[in-house]
């Protein structure tokens, strides 16, 4: 939703938006100072004159200079903007640290009734609060409440927008203590009730949101690597038979469990690639919209949503000329991820996702869905931890692997690993390497999924190697690192690449 980047080129911003090129979309907006809105750089009204035009960073810096957003273009729709460094380095630590924060300010933590405070935040990312605060300043242009509050309405907005969800339900998910605060602040930020928002957007009768991303994205890609390892009664994929690249067509079901606070929901979520509109059409079962908010985060780590494009293929392109447009698929759940990863050491893909079925069948929770095929959620932790050496010997999984899953499964519980995109990656990928079963392979390939870490890259990997030409070489790993040092920060996506795009 924000950016620290370099300050805005206001020429090169009008340009985009005279374009309405969707690469842009979510790395600014704009402002018309004759019309007191801000709209994405796709907006289809009429381009503004250039004179009338301010340029912002983010929505927030947009609401704080009086700004309302545009009931056409709906900047809650925008892909968040990037928040990855080219370089991590000394020089670069104030910034960082911005992102980081800013990180944590997106998430779906700031939605609560409760949020994070400057204090909470600061001590999550070892530093005192006074600087958290001077960093803040520095690299926001708001207030972290007022930062917040946008990032509330503009939720708010969108769920007007795109569900019949009641008003009250929506303050609620939003992260306001009651309708009457939501009342206020929507009238006094947008200058119009939520009912009169809800009119204009034509709320739909049903739920049914949208996510952006920034094009290009190759959707086949993505739908042929969910499919491949979709597990029969968690996962279903479909792929339309005549689509290629972007114009992809299909659909991606499946169970999903998640948590708010010690309650947990399980439900089904449902997600369709609509290419020409550069959107994920999404889909969700009733008993998942008390954590609506998280579930739409979770879907854009999953279908790596928020990633750009042009920072990825100004390092990538020259060796991956054939591969534009590929993300690199995230994870649902940590934890499953983990396990999968885990099942899925030194065997094929359908051996992984064979084990996997088997355990999700016999652990998993039983859940009735409109699809006859889609009826378990994957085990939980306490589930896994739960199991004896003998249940687990049944369904094919070697003892190396269960004291493997097992040891993930207390350390969630007990060990306060968070398996969750966020600013300790380093920790994490430490603190995983120090279990059981768990290597350098797996731990990278954990953090370039479930953790969203852009710049993984497991150097042990033997389809790597191969690609690379340095498999039958001395120290095949450090010379695939050596490399790969030319893609950084973004090897996790040249990984994606060589494992199904062939050698650069």
């Amino acid at each position: 939703m924000a950016s620290t980047q370099t300050p805005l080129d206001p020429a090169a911003c009008y340009q985009a938006l005279l374009s309405r090129d969707a690469r842009f979309d979510g790395h600014f907006f704009t402002a018309v100072r004759t019309t007191g809105i801000y709209c994405r750089p796709v907006c289809k009204v009429r381009a503004p004159l250039a004179k009338n035009c301010l340029f912002f960073a983010s929505a927030a810096r947009a609401e704080g200079a009086g700004f309302r957003p545009c009931l056409r273009c709906r900047p809650e729709l925008a892909p968040a903007a990037p928040t990855t460094m080219a370089h991590w380095s000394t020089q670069d630590a104030s910034q960082i640290l911005a992102l980081q924060a800013m990180q944590l300010l997106d998430s779906a933590e700031a939605l609560a009734d409760a949020p994070l405070s400057i204090a909470d935040l600061a001590a999550r990312l070892g530093v005192s609060e006074r600087h958290m605060r001077r960093i803040l300043a520095q690299h926001l242009g708001v207030t972290p409440s007022q930062y917040r509050q946008t990032r509330r309405l503009l939720m708010a907005k969108q769920l007007l927008c795109d569900t019949a969800l009641p008003i009250a339900g929506i303050a609620l998910l939003s992260g306001f203590a009651s309708q009457r605060r939501f009342n206020t602040a929507f009238v006094d930020h947008y200058g119009l009730t939520p009912t009169v928002c809800r009119r204009k957007g034509q709320a739909a009768s049903d739920v049914c949101l949208k996510l952006a991303y920034r094009p290009p994205y190759d959707a086949t890609a993505m739908m042929k690597f969910l499919a491949q390892r979709a597990v029969p009664g968690l996962e279903l994929c479909t792929i339309g038979e005549e689509s290629t690249g972007e114009d992809s067509s299909g659909e991606f079901v499946r169970i999903l469990r998640m948590s708010a606070g010690k309650q947990s929901h399980l439900g089904w979520v449902r997600a369709q690639f609509e290419a020409a509109a550069h959107r994920v059409q999404v889909q969700l079962s009733d008993s998942l919209l008390p954590v609506l908010p998280a579930v739409l985060q979770q879907l854009r780590w999953a279908l790596d949503l928020d990633a750009d494009p042009l920072a990825i293929e100004t390092a990538l392109a020259r060796d991956f000329a054939h591969c534009a447009g590929w993300r690199v698929p995230g994870a649902w759940d940590g934890f499953e991820l983990a396990v999968r990863a885990v099942l899925g050491q030194q065997v094929t893909v359908a051996a992984a996702r064979t084990l996997t079925t088997r355990l999700v069948q016999t652990l998993g929770e039983p859940l009735a869905t409109p699809w006859p095929h889609l009826t378990h959620a994957f085990p939980t932790p306490a589930t896994v931890l739960q199991a004896t050496p003998d249940e687990l010997g049944q369904l094919g999984i070697v003892r190396q692997r269960q004291k493997a899953i097992q040891a993930m499964a207390h350390a969630v519980l007990h060990g306060g690993l968070n398996l969750k995109p966020g600013p300790q990656v380093q920790a994490t990928v430490q603190a995983l390497m120090a279990l059981p079963g768990i290597g350098e392979w797996t731990a990278q390939y954990i953090a370039m999924r479930a953790l969203r870490w852009p710049d993984a890259f497991p150097a042990g990997d033997i389809v790597v190697q191969q690609r690379l030409g340095v498999r039958d070489g001395p120290q095949p790993a450090r010379a695939a690192t050596a490399l790969a040092s030319a893609w950084q920060p973004w090897r996790s996506y040249a990984v994606i690449r060589l494992w199904h795009g062939g050698s650069p």
